[in-house]
């Protein structure tokens, strides 16, 4: 996919909202679809259980897999993507089932953090990884970092809180 098309898949009101500039972003978002379509292609390894975002360069995995082995497949693959500067991971190995649904974890969190103003919930990105959540993104201050942490660790089902986030300032 041309870098032209990788802005086109991103929402507008988001790169309005977006810490960074319009080239980091395009940028970004064609080494994330450029990982994305490897790990579609990977035999063992499903784009519904990983997610992918990149932020200056720098690529966050979040999700789950079947062993080990595929951890360290995921974890090449990205690694041996062009543009890639770093490599930070949350993956751990699926289990058969979690006492708590992810889906109910992930609408509460963005429903509290979409009405709080004095979080810009559009550049913090959320994973729930079995019954963790998980922060990615980049934000303004280490004060915005701690409203999502919060919210995270009073809901319900939530076992475990980790940050990604990168502050600016």
């Amino acid at each position: 996919m041309p870098a032209s098309n990788a802005i086109n898949v991103y929402d507008i009101y988001s790169v309005s909202c977006d810490e960074r500039d319009i080239g980091s972003i395009t940028n970004d978002k064609y080494i994330q679809s450029k990982i994305r379509s490897k790990i579609l292609f990977t035999k063992g390894l499903s784009s519904f259980d990983i997610e992918v975002e990149v932020f200056y360069g720098e690529v966050y995995l979040l999700g789950l897999v079947q062993s080990d082995g595929f951890k360290n497949v995921l974890l090449q693959l990205a690694k041996d993507t062009a543009g890639v500067r770093k490599v930070h991971e949350y993956i751990r190995i699926k289990q058969a089932n979690y006492p708590c649904s992810s889906t109910k974890i992930l609408a509460n969190l963005k429903a509290n953090l979409f009405s709080d103003s004095s979080v810009k919930s559009t550049n913090v990105r959320i994973g729930v990884v079995g019954c963790d959540v998980v922060f990615s993104g980049i934000v303004a201050t280490h004060e915005y970092e701690k409203h999502a942490i919060w919210y995270a660790k009073h809901i319900d089902g939530v076992a475990d809180v980790y940050s990604f986030l990168r502050v600016l300032r």
